[in-house]
């Protein structure tokens, strides 16, 4: 009988670039590590426990396994960095003054399509395959075999039951040629996205515009350039995002509704969105969890954050965010059970305002906001303080009805907008408890 060892190391074409900062053992077997400009990455198959190995040049002195949440405090011996794990999870090394390393450690795959099937785009093991365009229709699945990568980007307009899945990686570079969004839906149907690896974007990563029936389940993304959005849920509803590990120079999740390049109408209501059991880091610039800046709409409402661990937050935007720029009333958000590990400049930003992005002649609302059992680090860039704003555009067009709810600072609860150095405008309602 066949016995699967706990954890086995993908290997990858030669072709796709390797990373020239870390060599990796999983298990003692050596596993190839891939280049992805601001952070590197290693994967493999686990079904069980795993001892993993990172060695470096020079010394690991100061090596953290993030999220801290999961316990995991590495031996480090000159530049070997180890550790063990249980199981499946995705996990980021941080050595000083070295980029990160993504761990993406994944459960074994269970129906597998097979790669006869008209309705699958096929894209095997061992090889780079160089696509340009999908284009998805119809009850279509697009299936990327792990070990194998797809340089391209991917569309689907209009289409029902539509799906990505695998565990390979899709690169989104583009040769010189214009920016372009690695994957867009646009009005489509029961969307699926699971398992892959997205790396190397030239604009947004993953775009929900005018969808219904999402659900985005272990995600990993490595976006290096500016603008490189992790998620951008864009005038769609009923949206479920969880076990994901985003890493992204913008915003990790950005839940929008407008205009975009002028004739992209994306345009509609955006209501039950949850974002769950996710890991995030935020590189320059952009936010963590964003609503805004583009608000084209009458109404955005019952989105909710839970258990998230914010890894980083190394750009001048915040960890929470409202932007509301356009019309929209916004309200019934939520924020639940989030660590934050390190932020660098704003923590909670809610604002109603007037932006270069906006279209929109009047200006909205934000109400209804909660941040229930939240627990932050102070940052080393700003020992001993959080800097946090909250604005309405007008008296008339308040942030109102904010609540905090055990929101804790380095184990201190928040009880006043002093403690959280909180600058206030136009706000009505606001409550610590």
């Amino acid at each position: 009988m066949n016995i699967l060892a706990p954890a086995v190391p993908v290997s990858y074409p030669s072709a796709q670039p390797r990373s020239t900062a870390f060599a990796v053992r999983i298990n003692g077997e050596p596993a190839d590590v891939l280049l992805a400009d601001k952070a590197d990455f290693v994967m493999c198959e686990c079904s069980g426990p795993a001892e993993i190995t990172v060695l470096v040049e020079g010394d690991a002195d100061g090596a953290v396994v993030r999220p801290l949440a999961q316990g995991i405090v590495p031996s480090v011996v000159g530049g070997a960095v180890r550790f063990a794990i249980d199981g499946p999870r995705n996990l980021c090394l941080e050595i000083p003054g070295r980029k990160p390393l993504f761990i993406y450690a994944n459960a074994p795959e269970t129906a597998r399509p097979s790669p006869g099937d008209p309705a699958v785009r096929y894209f095997a093991a061992g090889r780079v395959h160089e696509v340009g365009e999908i284009v998805l229709r119809d009850g279509e699945t697009l299936y990327i075999e792990a070990g194998a990568v797809v340089r391209g980007h991917v569309r689907a307009t209009g289409a029902a039951n539509v799906a990505i899945r695998g565990q390979g990686v899709l690169d989104g570079r583009q040769d010189g040629r214009e920016r372009v969004r690695s994957v867009i839906f646009e009005r489509c149907t029961g969307v699926s996205v699971s398992g892959i690896v997205m790396i190397e974007p030239t604009s947004w990563m993953l775009v929900l515009a005018c969808c219904r029936g999402v659900h985005i389940d272990g995600l990993r993304q490595i976006g290096s350039c500016m603008s490189s959005d992790g998620i951008d849920i864009c005038g769609s509803s009923d949206v479920l995002v969880e076990n994901c590990c985003l890493r992204n120079d913008d915003d990790n999740i950005a839940v929008k509704s407008g205009v975009f390049e002028r004739t992209r109408s994306w345009q509609g209501d955006v209501a039950g969105v949850l974002v769950r059991d996710c890991i995030f880091y935020n590189g320059q610039p952009g936010n963590v969890m964003e609503i805004g800046y583009e608000l084209s709409a009458d109404r955005i409402a019952d989105i909710a954050f839970e258990n998230i661990d914010v890894i980083g937050a190394h750009g001048e935007g915040a960890v929470f965010s409202i932007h509301n720029g356009d019309r929209a009333v916004v309200e019934n958000i939520r924020w639940e059970n989030i660590r934050v590990e390190h932020y660098w400049d704003k923590l909670v930003d809610l604002r109603v305002v007037k932006a270069r992005y906006n279209r929109d002649p009047e200006r909205g609302h934000i109400r209804g906001v909660l941040f229930k059992d939240i627990a932050v680090t102070h940052s080393v860039f700003n020992p001993g303080c959080s800097i946090s704003v909250m604005s309405g555009h007008t008296p008339d067009k308040p942030v109102c009805d904010v609540v905090f709810d055990n929101f804790r600072l380095n184990g201190r609860r928040v009880a006043s907008a002093d403690d959280l150095e909180l600058h206030l405008r136009n706000v009505e309602g606001l409550r610590f408890r």
